[in-house]
This record gives structure tokens, sequence and C-alpha cells, in this order.
């Protein structure tokens, strides 16, 4: 059986609990925003550069107490190699949608 290896680069925020908040959902909002791979998003960005060429997000929420968000990037031996400049345009990211929003 054929085995597939995978550089990925995990990265993790615990958040104030929000199951709670069925309207907005603002976690599941952001794993949209993070896994989106169309025209002008992180993965789109990530792509062109060579670094990438995965991207999973997912949000849970734990024991009525805090929810959680985990970004995965299967990285490329580049993006593995410059990991760094891979962390750097997530938070980048982030902070843009702060910023300017979505």
């Amino acid at each position: 059986m054929p085995v597939k290896d995978k550089e990925t680069l995990k990265v993790y925020w615990v958040l104030p609990y929000s199951q709670e908040e069925m309207q907005s959902k603002p976690v599941s909002y952001l794993t949209h925003l993070f896994g989106h791979e169309g025209k002008n998003s992180l993965l789109s960005y990530l792509k062109k550069e060579g670094l990438a060429i995965e991207i999973c997000s997912e949000d849970n929420h734990m024991l009525n107490c805090y929810s959680d968000f985990e970004l995965t990037i299967t990285l490329t031996k580049k993006g593995l190699e410059n990991y760094e400049t891979v962390l750097q345009a997530v938070f980048k990211y982030a902070q843009r949608l702060r910023e300017v929003g979505p």
C-alpha cells in the first residue's frame, strides 16, 4: 500500500468559548475565510509563491469552556525550507482581516 508523505504546518489558536453564538458563528466564519481557496485567498498567495499546495481549517468547541481554531497547511519543499515566511503570511492575513475585514 503506497504511503504519501506530507510536510504540514499547523497553527492552532485557543479562543474564548463561542458555541453559544449560534447566529453569527464567529469561529466558523474564520474557518471559512482562512480555508478559502479562491482568488485573493491565503492559499492562492502561498501557491503563487510556491510555498504550499493545500490548506485546511477547522474549529471546535470544547468542554463549554473554550473554542479553538486550527489551520493545517500542506507545504512544498520550498515552503518547508521557508516555513517562517508561511507563518508570516498567515499572521499578515489575520491582521488584514482584522484591519480591513473580509
